[in-house]
């Protein structure tokens, strides 16, 4: 038996630093809360701002011509905006000589220069050096900001630049075409080509200006008028997407094609059924076009037809494996339904044929976390962050992964940038886990002073979180054992003791107020928290260690062995630990042995 006071506090350190705490039966709640199952850190828990397994939202039925068919139609602009860059250069030549005229006549020292350099950039233009063009072009502007020619040649200089960056990166295209237009306000290929990005990105209202600015600078683009349609239609415009619709037709744009952009206006109009006839017309005129296997299945799902959508989503990516909405669509429904496998198999489909798709890559990444994959999926929350700035949700999720690797202070950030969009008192809880886990990592590598700071920043959030939710039972847990590891252990108690009125029963904090109450010398009282816990769950490894340890400690050295006869039976490794307290072992266990030989695998969540 310990005799001494600090025998019996050496002990608790021992307890404290050794306890399990694992996550008990959790009560059914919109907030899942998960508790940590490291050894040194498992005394704390994560509260999910909503279900854990929040469900995941379709894109809504993104409409795209996909496959062959976008293929064509970017073929056909493509031939247009060729004709209009000849014409143009036809016209530049034709009024060549009178340009040169006014150039010779020119006296000022910087404007012949600048109009020196010029003329050197259209000729370097014409013999297909690019770069060259563009300098020369950039430094007659700066020896003459007004100077029409540079403009003009610089603009088309960037244009073609953003031609050849479009093809390897169309998002880093999107700066040339923007200086382009700004140079030249009558450059309908960059406009065009600015119109073409923002639409496979989904985003109408940008696609929407620059395609009719283009159109406003050449009417005879008739190429851009079904992408028109189909974005006015994606908008919700129908009135606008009959018009362009019109003007497709009388163009002599494909039947079948203006048909699908019929198709497209229809469904948006809510005419689900009408729209399905025009669907599967197609489908029977056109069995290998994805985009049309597309829009049926986005009709079958939004009928509530989910086996058939199903089908048709399959069938899209058979006939174009590149089909990224289809794939999207897919890892939504597999998500939803828990079907984690087949939802990794079609968001990395996704991602891999539209790698800009952010929203792709977060739902990819909650994925991961759901097939615990905490490294791959903290990889896609943060190329997910790097477009999607303003989810709580998001960084939330990110910050428990990256406790789940042992990120804690990475993971404190992540909840921290949560917390400014929103905060809540869930995300105040669990600012305080991530500090309160670093303190755990910080005091496992020697450093006490940095892990004081943690615990003290920690209870800090926590006691803000219980001002914002009182009846928030993860908050005062966290606190409590925040109380316990700061050894202010009377605050402990009472914060422990709410958070079990709040969540009854729950093992979890009922391990932590024991050892509370063995840091105020209330024996009793920490008996019958073990008592409980094993009463609850008899296979609780935590609670058979803290029991048998606080029953020799109190002097019930038969109890204690009996006891360790119950651990025996479920972790033999800490019944032998248990047994070397009985025996009256001064014992010193280092956080880093702990943590290598005493780890709780495979708590499910």
């Amino acid at each position: 038996m310990f005799r001494t006071n600090h025998s019996i506090k050496l002990l608790f350190s021992v307890l404290a630093l050794i306890s399990l705490n694992l996550q008990s039966l959790l009560v059914v709640r919109a907030n899942d809360i998960i508790a940590s199952d490291d050894v040194v850190s498992g005394s704390s828990v994560f509260v999910f701002r909503e279900s854990r397994k929040r469900p995941q939202e379709r894109a809504g039925g993104s409409v795209s011509l996909g496959g062959s068919k976008k293929r064509s139609y970017r073929e056909k602009v493509n031939a247009q905006i060729a004709a209009a860059r000849k014409k143009k250069a036809d016209a530049a030549r034709v009024r060549q000589a009178a340009v040169a005229k006014a150039r010779a006549r020119e006296r000022t020292a910087k404007l012949k220069l600048s109009n020196t350099l010029a003329a050197a950039g259209e000729k370097q233009m014409e013999s297909g050096d690019i770069a060259a063009a563009t300098a020369s072009f950039r430094n007659s502007l700066k020896a003459n900001p007004k100077n029409v020619e540079a403009k003009s040649g610089l603009s088309e200089a960037l244009t073609v630049t953003g031609m050849t960056t479009a093809d390897i990166d169309e998002n880093a295209a999107v700066p040339y075409f923007e200086e382009a237009v700004k140079l030249d306000p009558k450059n309908e290929v960059a406009f065009t080509k600015l119109g073409e990005i923002h639409d496979a990105r989904g985003r109408n209202a940008q696609a929407i200006v620059n395609y009719e600015k283009a159109l406003a600078i050449d009417p005879q683009l008739s190429s851009l008028y079904l992408p028109v349609a189909l974005a006015y239609a994606e908008a919700g415009n129908a009135v606008k997407a009959d018009l362009y619709l019109t003007k497709a037709e009388a163009a002599g744009v494909a039947e079948n094609d203006t048909k699908f952009a019929r198709g497209v206006l229809l469904y948006k109009q809510n005419k689900n059924q009408e729209a399905l006839a025009v669907f599967d017309q197609l489908a029977a005129a056109e069995p290998q076009n994805g985009a049309v296997q597309y829009q049926r299945a986005v009709l079958f799902d939004k009928l509530g037809q989910r086996d058939r959508a199903v089908e048709a989503y399959r069938k899209s990516t058979q006939i174009d494996p590149g089909y990224a909405p289809a794939w999207f669509e897919l890892g939504v429904i597999y998500y939803n339904k828990g079907d984690y496998r087949n939802a990794l198999n079609a968001y990395q489909a996704a991602v891999k044929a539209d790698y800009s798709n952010a929203k792709a890559h977060a739902n990819l990444a909650s994925t991961y976390r759901q097939l615990e994959r905490f490294a791959e999926a903290n990889a896609e929350y943060k190329i997910a962050a790097d477009t999607i700035k303003d989810d709580p949700n998001l960084y939330s999720e990110w910050g428990y992964c990256l406790g789940k690797t042992a990120e804690w202070e990475k993971a404190a950030d992540r909840l921290e940038t949560a917390k400014g969009m929103s905060s809540t008192a869930e995300d105040e809880s669990n600012i305080g886990w991530a500090y309160y886990n670093a303190a755990q990592a910080d005091k496992a590598a020697g450093n006490d002073a940095a892990a004081q700071e943690k615990l003290e920043k920690g209870k800090v959030s926590l006691q803000a979180a219980v001002q914002k939710d009182p009846k928030l039972d993860a908050a005062h847990l966290n606190l409590g054992s925040t109380y316990n590891s700061l050894g202010e252990h009377d605050k402990a108690v009472r914060s422990l003791n709410e958070a079990v009125r709040l969540h009854n029963d729950w093992v979890i904090a009922l391990n932590q107020l024991g050892l509370a109450y063995r840091g105020t010398n209330n024996m009793s009282m920490a008996l019958n928290s073990f008592n409980r816990v094993v009463l609850l769950d008899g296979n609780n490894v935590s609670g058979l260690f803290n029991l048998g340890s606080a029953q020799y400690a109190s002097g019930d050295k038969n109890g204690a062995k009996k006891t360790q006869a119950r651990l025996r039976k479920v972790r033999p490794d800490l019944a032998d630990q248990l047994g070397n307290i009985i025996a009256g072992k001064a014992i010193e266990f280092g956080t880093q042995k702990l943590r290598e030989k005493i780890r709780i695998p495979g708590i499910p969540f």
